[in-house]
């Protein structure tokens, strides 16, 4: 018990004493504090009940922290050249690997295989979008008006299409939902589906086409006056 209370005074003088004794960095220091007497916290409850739920907790609990802090924290840390100006790169890789343990752990804890192998597949395919968007976003070349064009397009596209491709990767069924469409049919959930991938293809590309015509425009006017 002793050492719990300990651990929990550590906690808030990470939130109140570490700022006030920082003279840079205080963000990124109290953060990392307070996760750690977090951690600290846990293991000695875990100790103090027998033990074997450690990694549980901790695993998801720095998976759900880092969502919302490793940004701060990275934003105020200074990094070699080369690293520099990929912080947003390496958000995106610490959170992926500890969603990814987070599926293990969790899994594997109770034993639930095939709910890992769901969990892998489902990410998987969802990360897909969401590093297309990101990479499209940071390192494509062009301006800002075609990268939201591509972005609104991988959106919809992505919108229309990811449950179509699980139940092809995880169920080993081709289907392609948007054939079901029926405009006078919004009442059976599947066409209610179908219906709205269309609506989302057709004002996404319109959206989307729009906006890059419109930055290819735009960037040859910057050229013809350069």
């Amino acid at each position: 018990m002793f050492a719990v209370l300990t651990a929990s005074m550590l906690l808030i003088a990470s939130l109140l004493v570490v700022p006030l004794l920082s003279a840079r960095r205080r963000m990124a220091k109290s953060i990392l504090a307070g996760i750690i007497s977090l951690l600290l916290i846990f293991f000695f409850v875990d100790r103090m009940n027998g033990g074997g739920e450690f990694i549980l907790w901790t695993i998801p609990t720095v998976f759900g922290l880092s969502i919302v802090f490793f940004p701060l924290v990275i934003r105020n840390i200074t990094l070699p050249p080369v690293l520099a100006d990929k912080k947003a790169l390496m958000t995106l890789t610490w959170d992926t690997l500890w969603l990814f343990l987070t599926i293990f752990e969790v899994c594997n804890h109770s034993g639930d295989t095939e709910g890992m192998k769901t969990g892998y597949t489902v990410s998987l395919i969802l990360l897909t979008g969401v590093c297309l968007i990101f990479l499209t976003a940071r390192y494509l070349p062009v301006n800002v008006w075609i990268k939201a064009g591509l972005i609104i397009m991988i959106s919809c596209i992505w919108t229309a299409f990811t449950n179509d491709v699980y139940v092809y990767f995880a169920e080993h069924k081709k289907q392609l939902t948007i054939l079901l469409a029926d405009f006078s049919d919004w009442s059976n959930p599947i066409c209610f589906n179908a219906n709205f991938y269309i609506i989302v293809l057709i004002l996404g590309g319109i959206a989307g086409v729009g906006l890059i015509l419109y930055g290819i425009v735009n960037m040859k006017r910057k050229q013809l006056k350069e």
